[in-house]
Order: C-alpha cells, then sequence, then structure tokens
C-alpha cells in the first residue's frame, strides 16, 4: 500500500533522527537488519528468506568480534566486510573499522581481534595502517595477554617482501603476549581461493568466545541464503560478481610520433546500479591474448583441449589460460616451480638474488621464461606452475554527475621489450589493442575513501597528476563543476612532449576559460635540455602554493609511487619549510596534520 505524503515526512523524520544517533558502523548494521525485514513481506520463490528472526538463547554478555583493516586497494577491506557479514549473521556483535579510524591503544582494550591488513610497496604497510604498525612496534605498545587474535595478510608474490606487513604484526602481537587463534595466512592476488576456506575457519575458531547477543534477532539461513546475503545479491556487482560493461569508444590521447599510447576509454554502466564517486577505481578482470595462449601451449607441448581442475574448477587448458592465469608478469611462485620442473640452476642462483631477480623479472612476461628455459610438460602441471590472474584497477576519470550510465578511464598501453617481439600488458592490451566498440568487459567499482573531495565546495584544491594519474583530476574538475563549487583549483601536470603527450589540453584550456580550473601548470621533461618534473613546477610556485596550504587547500597526488610521489613529498616538505619559517622537520609535521585532516592524499601504484 502507497504511503501518503504525510507520513512519508514523518518517517523521514523518524529516519534522520535515527541516523544523528548512530555510528557509520551502526548505520551500516541497520541498513542490513532492515533490508532482511523487508524481505519478509515479499514473495517466498525458490528457497529464498522465509524467516529472519528467532530469538536468541539466553548468554552471557557478548565478546565482541573486533575486525580491523588495513588496505591500500580495497581489497583488505572487502575480504573485512565479508567476514563480518558473516560474523552478524549468526547474531554476534562486530567492531569493524579502518586501521586508520581507530586509537592504536584501543587493542589494549580488545578481546578477540581479527586483523586484515596488506602490504604496500617494497614491503610497507598501507598507508591507512601506517599509525597503528608504528605504535605496535613501539615501545608504547602494551602487554596483551588477553588477546586472541587471527591475521590474515594480503600482498603480491611479485614483490620480495610478500606478506611482510602481515607477517611482522603477526609476530609482533604474539610477542606482546597474545594468543594466536588461528595460523596467520598469507594471500596473493588470487586471495579468493583462501578467503572462503579462512572466513569458515574463522567462524567455527571463533563461536566458543563470540556468543550471540542475548535477545539480538539472528539471520536464518534458509536455502543456502541469509536474509541479509538475499537482498544484498540483488543487483550487487563487486570483484566476484563483476558487471558486463559495454565498450563505447576508444579515443587516442597521444598523438604520433609519441613515444606513448594513452587513450580516453569510455564504457556503458546501463542496467548495472554500479554507483561511484570522483577518486574510485574501476575494476577489470582482463582476457589473455589468444596468440600468447596458443603460443604457451605450442612452447610447452601440452594440449589445450585437456581439461585441467584449479582451485575447484575444471576447464580445457586453452579456456583457463585465456581466463585466469598470470601471464604478462613473472612472480616469484612461477619461477620456483619453472626451476623445479626445468632443474634450472640459473634459475635457482636468481632466486637467491633478491635485486637481480627484480631487475630480470620486471622485464620479462611467462613465455620468455618458458622460451629460455624449455620444458615439456602436460596440462595439469603447466596450469598448476601458474599463478591465477588478478584484476587490473584504473583510476575513473569520469563525473557521475555529468554523464548518463557511462564511465570514462585514462588508459597508458604498458609493454615490454622493442616493437618487434614487443609484450604487451594484459589489460591495457585487450582495451586499446584487442577489444572493439560492442565488445562486454567484466567490471566492477573499487571504493577508495583517502582520496575525496572536500565535502566543503569552497575549499580549494591542488591536484597533481603527471601521465595517466591526471585521470582522477579530470573527474575531480568535471564533479565540481557539476556541483558549482566555487573554491579555487590548481593542476600540476607533467609528460614528455606537449606536442604529443598534453593529455586532454584543450578539455584543459576549456576548463580554464570557464574558471572550473583557476590554474594550470605544467611540466614537459623533454621539450628542453634539462628535464622538468612536476615537482620543479612545484618548487617554482612554492610562495603561492604556500598560500594556498595556509588558505586551508586540500592536495591530492595520482601516478606512480616509485619516484614521483616521494620527490613531490620532498618538494611540498621543503616549501613548507621555506615559506612557512620551519624547520624540516616541522615541515614533515605539518604535513602529517593535513594528511591526518585528510588534506593531503595520495593514490599512487
Amino acid at each position: 500500500m502507497a504511503l501518503v505524503p504525510a507520513q512519508q515526512q514523518e518517517i523521514e523524520r523518524q529516519l534522520r533522527d535515527l541516523r544523528e544517533s548512530l555510528s557509520t558502523e551502526q548505520l551500516l548494521w541497520a541498513s542490513g537488519y532492515m533490508a532482511g525485514l523487508a524481505a519478509v513481506g515479499q514473495p517466498v520463490a525458490n528457497s529464498a528468506v522465509q524467516a529472519v528472526a528467532e530469538p536468541a538463547a539466553e548468554a552471557s554478555p557478548a565478546q565482541t568480534l573486533t575486525i580491523w583493516y588495513g588496505t591500500e586497494t580495497g581489497n583488505s577491506r572487502g575480504v573485512a566486510q565479508r567476514l563480518a557479514d558473516s560474523a552478524r549473521e549468526r547474531g554476534w556483535k562486530v567492531d569493524l573499522a579502518g586501521l586508520d579510524e581507530v586509537q592504536p591503544r584501543r587493542i589494549g582494550k580488545t578481546g578477540v581481534l581479527v586483523l586484515v591488513v596488506a602490504t604496500h610497496g617494497e614491503g610497507d604497510p598501507p598507508e591507512t595502517a601506517e599509525a597503528f604498525c608504528k605504535f605496535i612496534q613501539s615501545d608504547r605498545a602494551p602487554a596483551l595477554n588477553d588477546l586472541n587474535y587471527a591475521v590474515f595478510a594480503l600482498g603480491d608474490s611479485s614483490y620480495p617482501d610478500f606478506c611482510q606487513t602481515g607477517r611482522e604484526l603477526d609476530e609482533r602481537l604474539a610477542g606482546l603476549g597474545a594468543t594466536r587463534l588461528l595460523d596467520r595466512v598469507d594471500c596473493d592476488v588470487d586471495f579468493e581461493t583462501q578467503e572462503d576456506p579462512w572466513r569458515e575457519q574463522v567462524i567455527e575458531t571463533l563461536a566458543p568466545l563470540v556468543e550471540p547477543r542475548a535477545g539480538e534477532p539472528r539471520l536464518q539461513v534458509v536455502g543456502n541464503q541469509t536474509a541479509s546475503a538475499a537482498s544484498a545479491s540483488v543487483n550487487r556487482h563487486d570483484r566476484r560478481n563483476p558487471f558486463a560493461a559495454e565498450l563505447l569508444e576508444v579515443s587516442p590521447l597521444t598523438v604520433a610520433p609519441s613515444h606513448k599510447q594513452v587513450a580516453h576509454v569510455e564504457l556503458s554502466l546501463e542496467g548495472s546500479g554500479l554507483a561511484w564517486q570522483p577518486g574510485d577505481s574501476l575494476g577489470l578482470w582482463p582476457e589473455n591474448d589468444p596468440r600468447l595462449v596458443e603460443n604457451i601451449i605450442k612452447l610447452t607441448g601440452a594440449n589445450g583441449d585437456d581439461e585441467i581442475g584449479r582451485d575447484g574448477q575444471r576447464l580445457a587448458l586453452g579456456q583457463w589460460l585465456t581466463r585466469h592465469a598470470e601471464l604478462t608478469q613473472v612472480v616469484r611462485p612461477f619461477v620456483e616451480a619453472w626451476a623445479g620442473l626445468t632443474e634450472s640452476r640459473q634459475l635457482t642462483d636468481l632466486l637467491g638474488d633478491r635485486d637481480a631477480f627484480q631487475a630480470w623479472s620486471h622485464q620479462r612476461q611467462v613465455i620468455d621464461i618458458i622460451t629460455e628455459f624449455p620444458a615439456r610438460l602436460d596440462a595439469q602441471a603447466l596450469a598448476g606452475s601458474l599463478r591465477r590472474i588478478a584484476p587490473r584497477l584504473y583510476s575513473i576519470a569520469s563525473s557521475p554527475l555529468t554523464a548518463d550510465d557511462e564511465i570514462a578511464l585514462t588508459v597508458k598501453l604498458e609493454h615490454i621489450g622493442a616493437e618487434e617481439g614487443r609484450r604487451l600488458g594484459v589489460a591495457s592490451g585487450q582495451l586499446l589493442e584487442r577489444a572493439r566498440p560492442g565488445d562486454l568487459l567484466p567490471i566492477y567499482i573499487e571504493a577508495n575513501e583517502r582520496f575525496r573531495l572536500p565535502v566543503d565546495g569552497e575549499r580549494p584544491i591542488i591536484m597533481i597528476g603527471p601521465g595517466t594519474g591526471v585521470a582522477p583530476f579530470r573527474a575531480f574538475v568535471e564533479h565540481r563543476q557539476a556541483q558549482g563549487a566555487t573554491g579555487a583549483s590548481w593542476l600540476f601536470f607533467g609528460e614528455q612532449h606537449r606536442r604529443t603527450d598534453f593529455l586532454y589540453q584543450l578539455e584543459w584550456q576549456r576548463h580554464l576559460r570557464s574558471g572550473a580550473l583557476t590554474r594550470l601548470s605544467v611540466a614537459f621533461s623533454r621539450d628542453q635540455a634539462d628535464k622538468v618534473y612536476v615537482q620543479h613546477r612545484l618548487r617554482e610556485q612554492g610562495r603561492a602554493l604556500h598560500a594556498w596550504l595556509e588558505d586551508g587547500a586540500h592536495v591530492y597526488v595520482c601516478g606512480n609511487g616509485q619516484g614521483m610521489a616521494a620527490d613531490v613529498h620532498q618538494a611540498l616538505v621543503d616549501i613548507v619549510a621555506d615559506h612557512g619559517a620551519k624547520s624540516p622537520e616541522q615541515a614533515e609535521e605539518y604535513l602529517a596534520a593535513m594528511k591526518a585532516d585528510h588534506r593531503y592524499q595520495k593514490d599512487v601504484y
């Protein structure tokens, strides 16, 4: 029965009052709970939800399950959220939070803790977990004799310090007297195959420690689905359930004779129900080049039609290699497996030299290893040596306010080697070389809460994005213009050559004329004898930039994290020191305070 306006207004008033009294975590729980209640009143079919609440047995005061996560790309958050959902379905009280949202000292008052934490870059914790990790490793960390804990570590085996943050936290918690409930799980980028059994093990292990709260409604499982799962599964597309998006357009952004191939890519999200904000990323599950798959099968002598079993799936080898195998990155587990298959002393020696292995592997793909160190093997052995492929993330280059069910990316064709025998990146090669308009691509949205425009549209923003790092700033400027934001905006952009590599040049010039963009500073490194980068332009504009900072500007950095981000940070430190009359240490503290206030945000890769 439809509600009359007066009833709607009264419900809205009650919901506003409730919202003001709840934390974000409580709101998330209430949302799932209300969705479950609503499901009861709907027609039931195919063993869907038949009941959502049953009285819980009388129990002693509940032990809270605390789940904290440290994430860089969102994977740890997803793992933690799915564990929290499973725990709530049992009526457990759950405290779910990012490590940047909690006071580290709270760990001393925590009884049951699950840490889900990623490792970033060269063995570093995610930026969101830096303060927590520093505290735990310090002399200020408390004794944790009353803590029961488990660690789920995520990493990338293409880096030598695989899952180092998770390992260090696991060892430190045990050293502080905490009780390890489960052995730590170290996961590669294809973490899904380990996550599900681990989550079941966590729930089973914690059942004696975390009792449902007295009177707490339990979500009842009927037909292999809980009410919350049933309601959440409707039109919910994510990493595990991607949406088939139609490729609409691929438009070149660079021109000959540029050494780079960069394009603007547009996809249709019509009917997906997907929502995003500027600063979020789009995840793409890519497919390998069929020609590459054919060559690998030929080189190994395997039969592409032979069925292989892997992670509970059975597929023909050719299909599995195309859809599921990591073929464009050389990672340590693959080389270890291949060294065993070929009994190669050279590969074994390389694995023993960390720096040499990194330099060597970054210039090769799987087919190069198979060619250089040949082996004849069957389909199962070949599949067993390879890591599963991971989705590729791209910063979203458009605002949801300016496009109707469309989303844009800025994609650079990644490759190694010279033109002859060139090896392409799996996702960029698919998007820019093999895919055609009309093709369907499996995608999802990865939220990035650490890279957000200020809520106050009057706040000035400074955007630093060389190369394809400029992508999210196209979305930022579009979004602020659509919102009617009045805050000033300043973009620092860098590339090699103005004539061939000035990405979105006409758009920036149009935004300057309209006032959507206040200032534009560019650095083209190869257009003069001395190379000029964005950090040089920052220093040149140091006085004005410092004035913007003092006026409350938010600073955003996007792009390569190996060198650029560190160089930009040092330039900002020097600017704050020179124009703010501070020591280098005080300048670092100034930027740290900006970071804590979410005024200094980075999205680097």
